[in-house]
Protein backbone atom coordinates (compact mmCIF):
# COMPACT_ATOMS: atom_id res chain seq x y z
CA UNK A 1 0.00 0.00 0.00
CA UNK A 2 2.67 2.41 0.91
CA UNK A 3 4.33 1.99 -2.29
CA UNK A 4 1.02 2.42 -4.65
CA UNK A 5 0.12 5.36 -2.86
CA UNK A 6 3.87 6.78 -3.15
CA UNK A 7 3.66 5.73 -6.85
CA UNK A 8 0.29 7.94 -7.06
CA UNK A 9 2.00 10.73 -5.48
CA UNK A 10 4.79 10.28 -7.88
CA UNK A 11 2.18 9.91 -10.63
CA UNK A 12 0.38 12.91 -9.65
CA UNK A 13 3.70 15.17 -9.45
CA UNK A 14 5.09 14.40 -12.97
CA UNK A 15 1.62 14.70 -14.40
CA UNK A 16 1.25 18.37 -12.49
CA UNK A 17 5.02 18.97 -13.95
CA UNK A 18 4.26 17.99 -17.43
CA UNK A 19 0.99 20.42 -17.52
CA UNK A 20 2.96 23.59 -15.92
CA UNK A 21 5.58 22.77 -18.90
CA UNK A 22 1.97 23.19 -21.03
CA UNK A 23 0.97 26.09 -19.61
CA UNK A 24 4.07 27.48 -20.46
CA UNK A 25 4.14 27.35 -24.04
CA UNK A 26 3.34 30.79 -25.33
CA UNK A 27 0.55 32.07 -27.46
CA UNK A 28 2.80 34.18 -29.96
CA UNK A 29 5.68 33.20 -32.10
CA UNK A 30 8.48 31.99 -30.25
CA UNK A 31 11.94 30.53 -30.69
CA UNK A 32 13.15 26.86 -29.59
CA UNK A 33 16.27 24.49 -30.11
CA UNK A 34 15.70 21.13 -30.86
CA UNK A 35 17.00 17.82 -31.84
CA UNK A 36 15.37 16.81 -35.28
CA UNK A 37 14.73 13.27 -34.74
CA UNK A 38 13.25 12.16 -37.81
CA UNK A 39 12.92 13.43 -41.24
CA UNK A 40 10.30 12.04 -44.07
CA UNK A 41 8.58 13.58 -47.26
CA UNK A 42 4.71 13.36 -46.62
CA UNK A 43 2.31 15.25 -49.61
CA UNK A 44 4.61 17.42 -51.31
CA UNK A 45 6.56 18.40 -48.07
CA UNK A 46 9.51 17.59 -45.98
CA UNK A 47 7.97 16.60 -42.39
CA UNK A 48 10.69 16.99 -38.74
CA UNK A 49 9.78 15.33 -35.40
CA UNK A 50 11.67 17.45 -33.33
CA UNK A 51 12.54 17.28 -29.39
CA UNK A 52 13.41 19.93 -27.37
CA UNK A 53 15.77 20.16 -24.06
CA UNK A 54 12.83 19.51 -21.91
CA UNK A 55 11.68 16.46 -23.23
CA UNK A 56 8.78 18.24 -25.53
CA UNK A 57 7.77 16.62 -28.87
CA UNK A 58 7.08 18.67 -31.92
CA UNK A 59 6.23 17.93 -35.81
CA UNK A 60 6.58 20.69 -37.68
CA UNK A 61 6.83 20.55 -41.97
CA UNK A 62 8.41 22.75 -45.11
CA UNK A 63 7.68 22.99 -48.55
CA UNK A 64 11.15 23.37 -49.05
CA UNK A 65 13.41 20.51 -50.69
CA UNK A 66 15.47 20.02 -47.22
CA UNK A 67 18.51 18.19 -47.11
CA UNK A 68 19.26 15.60 -44.31
CA UNK A 69 19.11 17.41 -41.02
CA UNK A 70 18.38 13.87 -39.18
CA UNK A 71 20.12 14.27 -35.41
CA UNK A 72 20.92 17.38 -36.05
CA UNK A 73 20.39 20.36 -33.57
CA UNK A 74 17.89 23.48 -34.76
CA UNK A 75 16.72 26.64 -34.38
CA UNK A 76 13.39 26.83 -35.10
CA UNK A 77 11.07 30.31 -34.79
CA UNK A 78 7.41 29.89 -34.84
CA UNK A 79 4.19 29.24 -32.75
CA UNK A 80 2.74 25.75 -31.33
CA UNK A 81 -0.71 25.25 -33.26
CA UNK A 82 -3.76 24.77 -31.41
CA UNK A 83 -3.25 21.82 -28.56
CA UNK A 84 -4.57 20.40 -25.72
CA UNK A 85 -2.72 19.37 -22.57
CA UNK A 86 -3.14 15.71 -23.49
CA UNK A 87 -2.21 16.03 -26.81
CA UNK A 88 0.67 17.69 -25.89
CA UNK A 89 1.57 14.48 -23.75
CA UNK A 90 2.46 12.71 -27.10
CA UNK A 91 3.30 15.52 -30.04
CA UNK A 92 2.23 19.22 -30.80
CA UNK A 93 2.03 20.96 -34.53
CA UNK A 94 5.03 23.55 -34.35
CA UNK A 95 4.01 26.17 -37.72
CA UNK A 96 7.53 27.22 -38.51
CA UNK A 97 8.42 30.67 -39.56
CA UNK A 98 12.38 30.39 -40.25
CA UNK A 99 14.39 27.61 -39.68
CA UNK A 100 18.50 27.60 -38.52
CA UNK A 101 20.84 24.87 -38.55
CA UNK A 102 23.37 25.00 -35.41
CA UNK A 103 27.10 23.87 -35.79
CA UNK A 104 27.65 20.13 -35.70
CA UNK A 105 27.84 18.60 -31.62
CA UNK A 106 30.01 15.81 -31.16
CA UNK A 107 27.63 12.70 -30.96
CA UNK A 108 26.82 13.69 -34.41
CA UNK A 109 30.40 11.87 -35.66
CA UNK A 110 29.17 8.88 -34.11
CA UNK A 111 26.48 8.46 -36.91
CA UNK A 112 29.08 9.43 -39.37
CA UNK A 113 30.68 7.00 -38.59
CA UNK A 114 28.06 4.79 -38.96
CA UNK A 115 26.53 5.95 -42.11
CA UNK A 116 29.88 6.32 -43.68
CA UNK A 117 30.20 2.44 -43.72
CA UNK A 118 27.02 1.77 -46.16
CA UNK A 119 26.76 2.71 -49.65
CA UNK A 120 22.81 2.46 -49.29
CA UNK A 121 21.73 5.33 -47.29
CA UNK A 122 18.23 2.95 -46.27
CA UNK A 123 20.73 0.50 -45.20
CA UNK A 124 22.57 2.95 -42.91
CA UNK A 125 19.40 4.34 -41.48
CA UNK A 126 18.82 1.43 -40.95
CA UNK A 127 21.64 0.61 -38.73
CA UNK A 128 21.49 3.95 -37.09
CA UNK A 129 18.03 2.72 -36.06
CA UNK A 130 19.35 -0.44 -34.43
CA UNK A 131 22.15 1.31 -32.51
CA UNK A 132 21.01 4.65 -31.62
CA UNK A 133 16.85 4.17 -31.88
CA UNK A 134 16.84 6.55 -35.08
CA UNK A 135 14.18 6.89 -37.01
CA UNK A 136 13.55 3.81 -38.89
CA UNK A 137 13.04 4.33 -42.85
CA UNK A 138 9.06 3.69 -44.76
CA UNK A 139 10.87 0.88 -46.39
CA UNK A 140 12.26 -1.18 -43.41
CA UNK A 141 8.97 -0.14 -41.75
CA UNK A 142 7.20 -1.63 -44.18
CA UNK A 143 9.24 -5.07 -44.53
CA UNK A 144 9.34 -5.22 -40.19
CA UNK A 145 5.66 -4.74 -39.65
CA UNK A 146 4.67 -7.41 -42.53
CA UNK A 147 6.80 -10.19 -40.76
CA UNK A 148 6.30 -8.99 -37.07
CA UNK A 149 10.05 -8.24 -36.48
CA UNK A 150 9.72 -4.98 -35.48
CA UNK A 151 10.48 -5.56 -31.64
CA UNK A 152 13.88 -6.76 -33.39
CA UNK A 153 14.75 -3.54 -34.58
CA UNK A 154 13.17 -1.00 -31.93
CA UNK A 155 15.60 -0.47 -29.63
CA UNK A 156 14.30 -2.93 -26.38
CA UNK A 157 14.99 -4.99 -23.85
CA UNK A 158 16.60 -7.49 -26.01
CA UNK A 159 19.26 -5.25 -26.90
CA UNK A 160 19.86 -4.19 -23.22
CA UNK A 161 20.22 -7.74 -22.52
CA UNK A 162 22.74 -8.53 -25.29
CA UNK A 163 24.40 -4.44 -24.33
CA UNK A 164 24.58 -6.08 -21.02
CA UNK A 165 26.24 -9.19 -21.78
CA UNK A 166 28.66 -7.71 -24.29
CA UNK A 167 29.62 -5.39 -21.04
CA UNK A 168 30.16 -8.30 -18.73
CA UNK A 169 32.07 -9.90 -21.35
CA UNK A 170 34.92 -7.18 -21.82
CA UNK A 171 35.03 -6.00 -18.24
CA UNK A 172 34.33 -9.27 -16.48
CA UNK A 173 38.07 -10.33 -16.22
CA UNK A 174 39.56 -7.12 -15.76
CA UNK A 175 37.62 -6.19 -12.89
CA UNK A 176 38.03 -9.95 -11.87
CA UNK A 177 41.99 -9.10 -11.62
CA UNK A 178 41.84 -6.04 -9.63
CA UNK A 179 39.36 -7.64 -7.40
CA UNK A 180 41.06 -10.59 -6.63
CA UNK A 181 44.10 -8.52 -5.62
CA UNK A 182 42.70 -5.08 -4.02
CA UNK A 183 39.10 -5.99 -2.60
CA UNK A 184 38.16 -9.98 -2.51
CA UNK A 185 35.44 -8.89 -0.24
CA UNK A 186 33.53 -7.44 -3.05
CA UNK A 187 30.81 -9.52 -5.08
CA UNK A 188 31.92 -9.42 -8.81
CA UNK A 189 28.65 -9.85 -9.97
CA UNK A 190 26.78 -7.17 -8.25
CA UNK A 191 29.63 -4.91 -9.16
CA UNK A 192 29.28 -5.64 -12.75
CA UNK A 193 25.66 -4.70 -12.53
CA UNK A 194 25.93 -1.57 -11.16
CA UNK A 195 28.74 -1.08 -13.79
CA UNK A 196 26.97 -1.90 -16.41
CA UNK A 197 24.36 -0.25 -15.52
CA UNK A 198 25.60 2.90 -15.38
CA UNK A 199 26.77 2.65 -18.74
CA UNK A 200 23.40 1.93 -20.01
CA UNK A 201 22.35 4.82 -18.63
CA UNK A 202 24.21 6.69 -20.29
CA UNK A 203 23.34 5.45 -23.77
CA UNK A 204 19.99 5.25 -22.92
CA UNK A 205 20.01 9.32 -22.25
CA UNK A 206 22.38 9.22 -25.69
CA UNK A 207 19.43 7.57 -27.55
CA UNK A 208 16.77 9.79 -26.13
CA UNK A 209 15.20 7.51 -23.57
CA UNK A 210 13.09 5.04 -26.10
CA UNK A 211 10.18 3.71 -24.07
CA UNK A 212 10.66 0.03 -24.80
CA UNK A 213 14.37 0.28 -23.90
CA UNK A 214 13.58 2.71 -20.95
CA UNK A 215 10.84 -0.13 -18.82
CA UNK A 216 13.80 -2.65 -20.15
CA UNK A 217 16.44 -0.22 -18.23
CA UNK A 218 14.11 0.42 -15.23
CA UNK A 219 13.33 -3.76 -14.65
CA UNK A 220 17.05 -3.61 -14.92
CA UNK A 221 17.75 -1.37 -12.05
CA UNK A 222 14.95 -3.02 -9.80
CA UNK A 223 16.04 -6.54 -10.97
CA UNK A 224 19.30 -5.80 -9.75
CA UNK A 225 18.19 -4.46 -6.07
CA UNK A 226 16.05 -7.69 -5.82
CA UNK A 227 18.81 -9.74 -6.20
CA UNK A 228 21.05 -7.86 -3.91
CA UNK A 229 18.05 -8.28 -1.43
CA UNK A 230 17.58 -12.17 -2.79
CA UNK A 231 13.74 -11.52 -3.74
CA UNK A 232 12.03 -13.26 -6.77
CA UNK A 233 12.64 -11.30 -9.99
CA UNK A 234 10.62 -13.46 -12.42
CA UNK A 235 6.99 -12.31 -10.99
CA UNK A 236 4.23 -10.32 -12.22
CA UNK A 237 4.01 -8.45 -9.17
CA UNK A 238 7.66 -7.34 -10.19
CA UNK A 239 6.49 -6.46 -13.93
CA UNK A 240 3.35 -4.32 -12.34
CA UNK A 241 6.04 -2.32 -9.90
CA UNK A 242 8.32 -1.51 -12.51
CA UNK A 243 5.21 -0.78 -15.06
CA UNK A 244 4.06 1.97 -12.05
CA UNK A 245 7.31 3.65 -11.35
CA UNK A 246 8.13 4.11 -15.19
CA UNK A 247 4.82 5.24 -15.46
CA UNK A 248 4.87 7.36 -12.50
CA UNK A 249 8.13 9.17 -13.46
CA UNK A 250 6.81 9.16 -17.10
CA UNK A 251 2.98 9.21 -17.68
CA UNK A 252 3.49 10.60 -21.11
CA UNK A 253 4.20 7.25 -21.73
CA UNK A 254 0.38 5.86 -20.48
CA UNK A 255 0.02 7.22 -24.00
CA UNK A 256 2.82 5.37 -26.03
CA UNK A 257 1.50 2.08 -27.51
CA UNK A 258 5.29 1.17 -28.22
CA UNK A 259 5.53 0.83 -24.00
CA UNK A 260 2.32 -1.08 -23.54
CA UNK A 261 3.29 -3.77 -26.17
CA UNK A 262 6.77 -3.73 -24.46
CA UNK A 263 5.07 -4.25 -21.32
CA UNK A 264 2.98 -6.88 -22.40
CA UNK A 265 5.92 -8.81 -24.31
CA UNK A 266 7.77 -9.15 -20.95
CA UNK A 267 4.32 -10.71 -19.38
CA UNK A 268 4.18 -13.30 -21.88
CA UNK A 269 7.65 -13.89 -21.24
CA UNK A 270 6.76 -14.65 -17.23
CA UNK A 271 3.95 -16.46 -18.22
CA UNK A 272 5.75 -19.11 -20.15
CA UNK A 273 8.78 -19.16 -17.66
CA UNK A 274 6.06 -19.61 -15.02
CA UNK A 275 4.64 -22.57 -16.68
CA UNK A 276 7.84 -24.13 -18.24
CA UNK A 277 10.60 -22.79 -16.33
CA UNK A 278 14.56 -23.29 -17.39
CA UNK A 279 16.61 -26.24 -16.91
CA UNK A 280 20.02 -26.23 -16.87
CA UNK A 281 20.05 -29.15 -19.70
CA UNK A 282 21.96 -30.21 -23.01
CA UNK A 283 20.74 -27.56 -25.77
CA UNK A 284 18.01 -26.50 -23.39
CA UNK A 285 18.92 -22.92 -24.35
CA UNK A 286 18.35 -23.68 -28.12
CA UNK A 287 14.45 -25.35 -27.43
CA UNK A 288 13.80 -22.24 -24.52
CA UNK A 289 14.63 -19.94 -27.63
CA UNK A 290 12.55 -21.70 -29.77
CA UNK A 291 9.04 -22.41 -27.70
CA UNK A 292 9.73 -19.10 -26.13
CA UNK A 293 9.93 -16.86 -29.23
CA UNK A 294 6.98 -19.60 -30.94
CA UNK A 295 4.72 -18.83 -27.70
CA UNK A 296 5.34 -14.90 -27.74
CA UNK A 297 4.79 -14.87 -31.54
CA UNK A 298 1.26 -16.35 -31.35
CA UNK A 299 -0.04 -14.55 -28.11
CA UNK A 300 1.01 -11.21 -29.35
CA UNK A 301 -0.35 -11.83 -32.61
CA UNK A 302 -3.79 -10.34 -31.80
CA UNK A 303 -2.66 -7.77 -29.99
CA UNK A 304 0.18 -6.27 -32.43
CA UNK A 305 -2.80 -6.36 -35.19
CA UNK A 306 -5.25 -4.16 -32.67
CA UNK A 307 -3.18 -1.76 -33.75
CA UNK A 308 -0.41 -2.49 -36.95
CA UNK A 309 -2.56 -4.65 -39.21
CA UNK A 310 -0.23 -5.57 -41.70
CA UNK A 311 0.27 -9.37 -42.14
CA UNK A 312 2.44 -11.23 -44.74
CA UNK A 313 2.34 -15.26 -45.21
CA UNK A 314 6.05 -15.11 -44.37
CA UNK A 315 5.22 -13.57 -40.44
CA UNK A 316 6.06 -16.77 -39.30
CA UNK A 317 9.79 -16.79 -40.05
CA UNK A 318 9.62 -13.85 -37.07
CA UNK A 319 10.57 -17.22 -34.79
CA UNK A 320 13.66 -18.52 -36.32
CA UNK A 321 14.72 -14.69 -36.51
CA UNK A 322 14.16 -13.58 -33.13
CA UNK A 323 16.76 -16.78 -32.71
CA UNK A 324 19.52 -15.79 -34.70
CA UNK A 325 18.92 -12.30 -34.06
CA UNK A 326 21.22 -11.72 -31.22
CA UNK A 327 23.88 -13.66 -32.59
CA UNK A 328 23.65 -11.15 -35.81
CA UNK A 329 23.70 -8.13 -33.71
CA UNK A 330 26.42 -8.94 -31.72
CA UNK A 331 28.43 -9.57 -34.86
CA UNK A 332 27.04 -6.45 -36.70
CA UNK A 333 27.84 -4.29 -33.18
CA UNK A 334 32.17 -5.57 -33.63
CA UNK A 335 31.95 -5.30 -37.75
CA UNK A 336 31.43 -1.64 -37.10
CA UNK A 337 33.77 -1.04 -34.09
CA UNK A 338 36.33 -2.38 -36.79
CA UNK A 339 35.18 -0.30 -39.53
CA UNK A 340 34.00 -2.64 -41.86
CA UNK A 341 29.84 -2.93 -41.03
CA UNK A 342 28.93 -2.25 -44.68
CA UNK A 343 29.99 -6.33 -45.54
CA UNK A 344 26.59 -7.66 -45.14
CA UNK A 345 24.66 -4.68 -46.77
CA UNK A 346 24.18 -7.68 -50.25
CA UNK A 347 21.88 -9.40 -48.29
CA UNK A 348 19.86 -6.48 -46.79
CA UNK A 349 19.54 -5.25 -49.96
CA UNK A 350 17.92 -7.99 -51.41
CA UNK A 351 15.44 -7.96 -48.67
CA UNK A 352 14.64 -4.15 -49.95
CA UNK A 353 14.44 -5.52 -53.12
CA UNK A 354 12.10 -8.35 -52.06
CA UNK A 355 8.31 -8.15 -53.13
CA UNK A 356 6.65 -8.95 -49.91
CA UNK A 357 2.65 -9.31 -50.64
CA UNK A 358 0.56 -8.10 -47.43
CA UNK A 359 -2.72 -7.46 -46.36
CA UNK A 360 -4.35 -5.37 -43.46
CA UNK A 361 -6.02 -6.72 -41.01
CA UNK A 362 -7.20 -4.95 -37.78
CA UNK A 363 -7.84 -7.49 -34.39
CA UNK A 364 -11.76 -6.90 -33.48
CA UNK A 365 -12.09 -5.46 -30.65
CA UNK A 366 -14.15 -8.12 -28.89
CA UNK A 367 -11.52 -9.85 -29.97
CA UNK A 368 -8.47 -8.63 -27.99
CA UNK A 369 -10.80 -8.50 -25.21
CA UNK A 370 -10.79 -11.80 -25.15
CA UNK A 371 -7.18 -12.53 -25.82
CA UNK A 372 -6.52 -10.46 -23.10
CA UNK A 373 -8.74 -11.87 -20.74
CA UNK A 374 -7.43 -15.40 -21.14
CA UNK A 375 -4.10 -14.44 -20.80
CA UNK A 376 -5.20 -12.78 -17.29
CA UNK A 377 -6.46 -15.87 -16.19
CA UNK A 378 -3.49 -17.56 -16.98
CA UNK A 379 -1.50 -16.67 -14.62
CA UNK A 380 -3.65 -18.49 -12.15
CA UNK A 381 -4.94 -20.91 -14.28
CA UNK A 382 -2.88 -23.21 -16.93
CA UNK A 383 -5.85 -24.14 -18.92
CA UNK A 384 -6.23 -20.81 -20.13
CA UNK A 385 -2.33 -20.04 -21.10
CA UNK A 386 -3.11 -22.71 -23.57
CA UNK A 387 -6.12 -21.18 -24.55
CA UNK A 388 -4.11 -17.95 -25.32
CA UNK A 389 -2.10 -19.66 -27.15
CA UNK A 390 -4.86 -21.45 -29.40
CA UNK A 391 -6.69 -18.21 -29.66
CA UNK A 392 -3.31 -16.40 -31.33
CA UNK A 393 -2.56 -19.90 -33.47
CA UNK A 394 -6.27 -20.05 -34.41
CA UNK A 395 -5.88 -15.74 -35.43
CA UNK A 396 -2.58 -17.01 -37.62
CA UNK A 397 -4.60 -19.38 -39.59
CA UNK A 398 -7.30 -17.17 -39.79
CA UNK A 399 -5.20 -14.50 -40.87
CA UNK A 400 -3.35 -16.93 -43.25
CA UNK A 401 -6.79 -17.94 -45.18
CA UNK A 402 -7.27 -14.12 -45.90
CA UNK A 403 -4.31 -13.58 -47.28
CA UNK A 404 -4.59 -16.56 -49.91
CA UNK A 405 -7.97 -15.60 -51.14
Amino acid sequence: MVFIALGICLFILGVGWRYHQYTQIPDKAYEIKAKVLAQYPKNDKTILKLKTSNGQIFYTSSKEELKDLSHREILIFGKVFKCDFLQSLRSCYFIAYSISLLPRSSSQALYDYISNQHTNPLIAKLFESLFFASFLPQEFREIASALHISHLIAISGLHLGILAWILYFVLGKPYEFFQQRFFPYRNRIFDMGVISSLALLGYMIFIETPPAFLRAYVMSVVALGCVYTHLKIVSFSFLGICALMILALFPELFLSIGFWLSILGVFYIFLYFHYFPYKNQKYEWLKTALWLNGSLFFAMLPIVHFSFPTFTLYSILSIPLSVIFPFWFIVMIVLHILGIGGVGDGMLEWVLESKIVSKEFYTPLWFLLLCLCSSLLAIRFRRFYFLTLALGCGFWLFLMIKTLR
